[in-house]
């Protein structure tokens, strides 16, 4: 996942299992490896701690030898048939097809294109990795703008911590508390304001990064009070969370909150900073000799040595920063890799939805729910696939409107792990593993295919998917897209996606 990984990985490729499938291997380095130490701090955007896999070290997939056997088809068609004939209530479509060579192994209506949920997560996972880049870091800045102000500006960091910075964490990682504490001391040391000098700031929002609706109008009402999601901004704490629980309710303004809190920890840190000048001033006037009578000259002295009185406007206004502001301080985010990885765990639709809108940023396109779906279908185009009937409303699958098929699902998966961009070949670190990490950890829990299968959810009223990689018996790697839809309970439907995942990794399909 970071350049450590990446050498490792690069000789695995050389000593054991050649090119193609070196690549391949990179599905299972996140299983059998540590991730490594992070490295040097990275570049960030312009705006112009999760669960160990080690508890599946038992099961975890084994290294390659070779590429494997191939599966034959008509033998795992005969097994697939069977599995998704014992759910009944709904319909599944389906697609499995081999990494290494790219040939399709089974489809069932594996060309219809239907609500993808949260599976849709994985195309925008590469389209952020495309765009951005997955060292790249997210940063989180204040200026000093027009009218004595202090504008706080978002880079579409939506992971921000309310304190201070956390240097291991994906959330977190950068805090506003630090950040506050770092424009305070910036403050005093601008040479903005005169010795002596008495100044109240204003604290301006600025989240122009994002721009058009901040709710999807597609979006049912329901996904707001439920909170799967919130106003898409480029700004937010904890996933535009109230805190820092992952189940604790979502925020109407997320930018907002966040430029509250900051304001808040602007405040405690300007008086620290007060305090801080004042004593030393004291200090050097009380070191500059005996007392005597002061002349014009030293008292005018005395007086620019004062430090100034800066003091924090009670509210927050909405501005922009302008092209004449000067920087004061900035925080920096995880970066983008772990972001998505975060998402993939945690099926987060917040950050699902910033970093489509970041994807666009770079792509050159309006950070806008259009501009982020135009992203991700040319990303789509892009890897080589055909992306007629594929259509989409969002970045996170929330919206039932979002239309891909199977087909598709798998030629983006099997286009990122055989890509010649290491980049892209990190989508396969940020899907669950099954029966360990994520939204997989209590399925495929069996000796058979717990650490077998690495793949993503997806939920939605009446539908549950399931697309990712998994490693047959015989060590070989396949794609997969499994979509079961018009189900009313969604728990068969599941079972459904679970028995068929449990046929891929226990393929022994040979004639």
């Amino acid at each position: 996942m970071k350049r450590a990984m990446r050498t490792l990985t690069s000789l695995l490729l050389v000593v054991v299992l050649g090119t193609l499938v070196g690549v391949l291997a990179l599905n299972l380095l996140p299983v059998l490896l540590p991730k490594p130490a992070a490295s040097a701090p990275a570049p960030a955007l312009d705006p112009s701690a999760a669960p160990s896999v080690a508890a599946a070290t038992a099961t975890a997939m084994e290294p390659l030898h070779g590429q494997g056997r191939l599966p034959d088809a008509a033998t795992l068609k005969k097994k697939l048939d069977a599995a998704f004939a014992k759910t009944k209530g709904g319909d599944f479509t389906a697609e499995v097809t081999d990494v290494a060579t790219g040939q399709q192994l089974y489809s069932r209506h594996g060309s219809e294109t239907s609500a993808p949920a949260s599976n849709l997560k994985i195309l925008t996972a590469v389209a952020a990795l495309k765009q951005l880049g997955g060292e790249t870091t997210l940063p989180t800045t204040t200026m000093l703008g027009p009218g004595d102000s202090v504008v706080l500006v978002g880079g579409g960091d939506v992971l921000l911590g309310s304190g201070t910075s956390e240097p291991d964490a994906t959330v977190s990682r950068a805090g506003l508390g630090t950040l506050a504490t770092r424009t305070a001391a910036a403050l005093f040391t601008s040479g903005h304001f005169a010795a002596g000098s008495t100044t109240e700031l204003n604290v301006v929002l600025d989240d122009t990064l994002f721009t058009g609706a901040t709710l999807n109008p597609v979006w049912d009402e329901s996904l707001m009070t439920t909170s799967n999601i919130t106003a898409v901004q480029p700004l937010a704490m904890y996933g535009a969370r109230r805190d820092s629980r992952p189940t604790s309710t979502r925020v109407e303004d997320p930018a907002m909150t966040a430029a509250t809190v900051f304001r808040a920890a602007l405040q405690k840190a300007v008086a620290a900073e007060s305090k801080k000048a004042a004593a030393s001033s004291s200090s050097s006037s009380s070191s500059s000799g005996p007392t005597a009578a002061p002349s014009s000259a030293a008292a005018s002295t005395a007086a620019d040595a004062r430090p100034p009185k800066i003091s924090i406007a009670s509210q927050v206004v909405r501005g922009e920063a302008g092209t004449e502001a000067r920087r004061l301080a900035v925080v920096h985010s995880a970066p983008v890799v772990d972001q998505l990885a975060f998402m993939g765990k945690e099926s987060d639709n917040y950050v699902a939805e910033a970093m489509g809108r970041l994807a666009a940023v770079a792509a050159g396109r309006p950070a806008t729910f259009g501009g982020a779906t135009d992203t991700l279908r040319a990303t789509a185009a892009g890897l080589g696939v055909d992306v007629e009937g594929l259509s989409l409303a969002d970045a996170s699958g929330l919206s039932d409107r979002n239309r891909i098929s199977p087909r598709q699902l798998t030629g983006i998966i099997r286009a990122a792990a055989t890509s010649k961009d290491p980049d892209l070949r990190e989508v396969s670190y940020l899907l669950p593993i099954s029966g360990a990490t994520g939204t997989l950890e209590h399925r495929l829990t069996s000796a058979a295919t717990r650490g077998e299968v690495r793949a993503k959810t997806g939920t939605l009223t009446g539908t549950a998917t399931l697309g990712g990689t998994a490693v047959t018996a015989d060590g070989r790697v396949l794609a997969f897209a499994f979509f079961g839809h018009g189900f009313g309970a969604l728990d068969p439907a599941r079972a459904g996606l679970d028995r068929a995942a449990t046929v891929l990794v226990g393929c022994g399909c040979t004639t």
